[in-house]
């Protein structure tokens, strides 16, 4: 599904995790994207900005410790298909909801919605998460792919304490978390252009991870480091209530 509006262009694809599967700001491309594994409906999307819910992260041993039940890497609705709820002119909404699948692994009901939509210069992107009759317990996240150059990824800067060039480059893989920044706001200066990354002010952590010869750098904002929902750090969705998570990417 194609969004526009100005001039930016978004593509979500719904059916493979309601994942934005590209942005365009002013013809400047700004998100990688593996095609091969969006065309495979048996592997994980490598690129665009997966959703990550009802958790970021990796558990140990893929324990859900509250319910003694497993669950893969990042949860499972980067893995569903969504229904899409409402489209017009640079916004879409798409969700899902408890089922015979997910109950097994996350034994909740829940409605989420995932919005995404245009702004002047770039997207934003709202999580919405309805508990039903009992509290739902989250920890969920946003997996931006930005597209770099492989040799560029040394040159990336950025105004969050802990995140330092000697972290970075092209020579391994690198996978490190630090504290995000309390106003909810950081910037990344690109080689080829500046980001600036909302996000809630309760999302608490920002994950960074790149692959050796790999031409993407993903800034993650996740409400918490992985293993969140399985401490007291974890958030609350109260029964019968709504809460909203969101994150803004913008090319200052």
């Amino acid at each position: 599904m194609k969004l526009t509006h100005g001039d930016v262009v978004a593509e979500v694809v719904p059916e493979r995790g309601a994942i934005v599967s590209a942005l365009e700001v002013a013809g400047t491309p700004v998100l990688y994207m593996d095609a091969a594994t969006l065309a495979d409906p048996a592997k994980n999307v490598r690129g665009g900005i997966p959703l990550l819910f009802p958790f970021a992260g990796k558990l140990a041993d893929e324990l859900f410790t509250l319910t003694n039940t497993h669950m893969k890497q990042h949860g499972f609705a980067r893995g569903r298909a969504w229904s899409v709820t409402e489209q017009r002119e640079g916004l879409v909404r798409v969700a899902i909801a408890a089922d015979a699948e997910t109950r097994p692994q996350f034994p909740y009901e829940f409605a989420a919605e995932q919005t995404v939509m245009i702004t002047p210069r770039g997207l934003q992107l709202e999580l919405a998460i309805a508990a039903g009759a009992a509290a739902v317990p989250v920890s969920p996240g946003w997996h931006p792919y930005f597209s770099i150059a492989p040799a560029d990824k040394v040159n990336v800067r950025g105004d969050v304490a802990g995140f330092t060039p000697d972290k970075l480059g092209d020579d391994r893989e690198f996978d490190f978390g630090v504290p995000a920044p309390a106003s909810g706001r950081a910037r990344f200066t690109l080689p080829q252009h500046t980001i600036e990354l909302s996000f809630s002010p309760e999302m608490r952590h920002l994950q960074f991870w790149s692959q050796p010869g790999k031409p993407f750098i993903c800034l993650e904002p996740f409400f918490g480091a992985a293993g969140t929902i399985n401490t007291d750090r974890r958030a609350w969705v109260p029964a019968h209530e709504t809460r909203t998570f969101w994150m803004r990417i913008e090319l200052v």
